[in-house]
């Protein structure tokens, strides 16, 4: 080995050592919520403590934030009268006016993610207490942890081969049927469950007569739903990133028309013509090469799209994915080798509780008459490859009920609605948000252009937070300041190729579980 080899590998091994380091002698607050004895607990019991939230993001706010933590108790299953008792925590960030206006109920995405964040969309302080609600089933006293689920998604090959799926649905139904046999009634964790939680909070502990509403992709389901349950108590409600039902599954067309939206901004750059006079050309002429080996590391093309379309959830993610395809168009394949070894690290996914995950996707929107193994054609750039997960239930898995038939389609709503949409968003298609609004006499749209899932308030942060706050104090939409933001197709930060050449160092190392650990 070269000096100037073993001078570089040294360099990286001493960086590794000096972020764990870092990582292990930090020290991270969590919030802590009050106990709860639920063996001698009743329905509706709770235990607030007072505390503060640290303010990390939000410079024009005070760095701590006075906060109420609460433990709240409810039925595990509320159509049994025996049922047992789970705790769920609330977290109350209290306004900064004198005299706030309605408190507003924060439903994060997911599902497989919590609902209580550190110190989160701090600007509606100004006039609003910021509410929220755990899910349960990630939240509070029961977490459906499920590892069989992620350990059968990944391995050697197609994970999303018939064979391969028939595995998730057995290993699926194993961790399902351990769940139960540890006393968990996992058919009471549903969608419409989390709703009646809000309830619960809304009027059992918090004593609020009208609620306002933000809720961003998956928390829209939630949104929409308690909206029908309990519309009387809504004021008003604002959805980002739209989840009607039926849309935790994906439509291979939606993403292909968004790819094409953006190779027609593509287009119109002469830098990025230089590159790849047609994207979409190098994307099909670069999938034909797989299955391709780099450097040892498989490249399979369903782990290529599945993280093609986890990734493009925002402008840079897009550009990040698209100089991948050039950069493998010319030789270099580290970064769709990366794409493949990020796949691979699902089972050590950050915050993800996968049980959650498919008990209230699959509850929800589960079709027994749907083929979702023929829905993704061939020639599919992007394809919706996550779907096909879906089909585990097909083959037995997660043997969940099904929420009841009259949640699982359009309902009309007389909420008030601003629903907030990205054009080039593939996760919440803008059109399932503009196809939902003749079921929304009092519902109203923004179009973001060039706006993905994860971008509406990114680029303009002060117009976004205006739009938002006018509607909850007047009702009135007005998205004439949000402007075009044009991608920026040569800013691709951090590349994933060079992201592929340290992750295949750090495997060849055998550290990579040791990494993802801390980065955990």
């Amino acid at each position: 080995m070269s000096k100037k080899k073993k001078i570089i590998i040294g360099g990286v091994l001493l960086s590794l050592i000096a972020v764990v380091i870092v990582m292990t002698t930090s020290t991270k607050k969590t919030d802590k919520f009050p106990e709860i004895d639920l063996q001698i607990a009743k329905k509706g019991d709770l235990i607030n403590e007072q505390g503060t939230s640290e303010n990390k993001y939000y410079k024009e706010y005070p760095k701590e934030i006075k906060t109420t933590f609460t433990t709240i108790v409810v039925p595990e299953n509320r159509n049994d009268q025996n049922s047992r008792l789970i705790s769920l925590p609330v977290k109350i960030l209290h306004s900064l006016s004198e005299n706030p206006k309605e408190p507003v109920f924060r439903l994060t995405g997911g599902p497989g993610s919590s609902n209580i964040k550190r110190a989160p969309d701090l600007w509606l302080l100004e006039d609003h207490d910021i509410v929220m609600v755990g899910y349960r089933g990630i939240d509070g006293s029961v977490i459906l942890k499920t590892p069989e689920i992620p350990k059968s998604l990944v391995g050697e090959g197609d994970p999303l081969s018939l064979e391969n799926l028939k595995n998730i649905a057995e290993r699926s139904t194993e961790g399902f049927n351990r769940l139960k046999a540890s006393g968990i009634d996992v058919d009471s964790y549903t969608t419409i469950d989390v709703v009646d939680d809000l309830e619960d909070a809304r009027k059992e502990v918090l004593g609020y007569e009208k609620i306002n509403t933000i809720s961003y992709s998956y928390g829209t389901r939630l949104a929409y739903y308690y909206g029908l349950r309990y519309p009387e108590n809504v004021n008003r409600s604002v959805l980002e990133g739209v989840n009607p039902p039926g849309h935790f599954v994906w439509k291979s067309q939606d993403n292909e028309d968004i790819l094409s939206k953006i190779a027609a901004e593509w287009q119109k750059d002469p830098l990025c013509l230089e590159r790849s006079p047609d994207i979409l050309a190098t994307i099909r002429n670069v999938q034909n090469t797989f299955p391709y080996t780099w450097r040892g590391i498989e490249i399979i093309e369903s782990k290529v799209k599945l993280m093609m379309f986890m990734m493009s959830y925002n402008q840079n993610g897009i550009v990040q994915v698209l100089d991948a395809f050039i950069a493998a168009e010319n030789g270099d394949y580290s970064g769709l080798a990366f794409l493949n070894m990020a796949y691979d690290q699902l089972p050590d996914m950050h915050g993800m509780v996968w049980g959650e995950n498919v008990s209230k996707a699959l509850s929800a929107d589960f079709d027994p008459d749907h083929d979702y193994l023929s829905d993704d054609p061939e020639d599919a750039l992007m394809g919706a490859e996550f779907s096909k997960i879906f089909a585990m239930k097909t083959y037995g898995g997660w043997p969940i009920k099904l929420i009841p038939e009259e949640y699982r389609k359009l309902q009309y709503s007389e909420v008030e609605k601003l629903l907030i949409s990205g054009d080039i968003d593939v996760s919440t298609p803008c059109q399932n948000a503009t196809n939902m609004l003749k079921y929304l006499p009092n519902g109203e749209q923004v179009i973001f252009e060039n706006r993905g899932h994860q971008d509406a308030g990114n680029f303009q942060p002060k117009e976004y937070r205006k739009l938002i706050m006018d509607f909850y104090s007047t009702g009135v939409v007005d998205g004439s300041q949000i402007k075009n933001v044009p991608i920026k197709f040569h800013d691709a930060k951090p590349s994933f190729q060079k992201m592929g050449k340290m992750f295949r160092f750090i495997k060849r190392l055998g550290l990579t579980n040791f990494v993802s650990k801390f980065m955990n």
